[in-house]
């Protein structure tokens, strides 16, 4: 899978001058831990029951122009965690509206979530909604995604990135966000409507070439009363996480 994935994104790069309707990403990402919406702690302890540490990920985006407002957007993360016996895999697609004020793309994704030569597979369908604060300049964005399947809840997260030029291929960038459980771990942690989690993280964008971006990042974490499982012993505590993303463009 993974080495179809890469040939895709080769091919959509090489065909970009010809097809200029088509657009993406392809990136490789070093996390020193794996967090899955708020989630690492409890992941590593409780659900995984592995080594969660030095991760990486594998992610390719790509949206196809209809016209200016409107795009047909497909993506795919492969998470590959090498001390644990699990994966983590993404897939999704949808359709994304563009207007000078606001984007908004609405779709569908398949989450596979291997433990153990186990599969624990859902699905959800997601809306994400992103503008610009005029008053900070800030890009602030709004995600939401019911599971229609295993979880059976929903997760909404808000957040905002506000970056800065230092130099002419360096940008500093901040972004920070909170996020609220509406039952979406409650089949599995028993605890309700509840905050999830906030975060902080701090990245530097270098930009090496005209495709290809270098930015490490560095991320507080703090899990709130939706990752404390009831009557459990081990919770979701603070977290600091960093790691390393190379993304070519096309």
């Amino acid at each position: 899978m993974k080495k179809t994935i890469i040939a895709a994104a080769t091919i959509a790069s090489l065909s970009a001058p010809a097809f200029a309707e088509l657009e993406g990403d392809l990136s490789l990402t070093y996390h020193s831990q794996f967090n899955y919406r708020g989630m690492n702690g409890l992941l590593e302890t409780g659900i995984l029951g592995g080594d969660t540490e030095n991760t990486f990920e594998t992610a390719i985006n790509a949206a196809w122009k209809l016209n200016d407002q409107w795009s047909l957007v497909a993506g795919a993360n492969i998470h590959t965690i090498p001390d644990s016996s699990a994966d983590h895999n993404r897939f999704r697609g949808g359709v994304r509206y563009t207007t000078e004020c606001y984007h908004l793309e609405l779709g569908y994704q398949r989450q596979e979530l291997d433990i153990a030569f186990t599969d624990f597979d859902t699905a959800e369908i997601y809306l994400n909604l992103g503008t610009q604060c005029p008053w900070t300049d800030a890009d602030v964005n709004l995600y939401v995604a019911h599971d229609i399947d295993l979880l059976e809840g929903t997760y909404a997260e808000l957040s905002a990135h506000k970056g800065w030029e230092l130099c002419e291929k360096s940008n500093l960038g901040l972004t920070v966000g909170v996020a609220y459980s509406f039952d979406y771990w409650d089949n599995l942690l028993g605890t309700g409507n509840d905050w999830n989690h906030a975060y902080v993280t701090l990245s530097l964008a270098y930009q090496a070439t005209e495709n290809l971006t270098l930015t490490p990042f560095v991320t507080y974490s703090q899990g709130f009363d939706a990752l404390e499982p009831v009557g459990a012993t081990v919770k979701e505590d603070d977290e600091l996480t960093f790691g390393l993303k190379a993304s070519v463009s096309f």
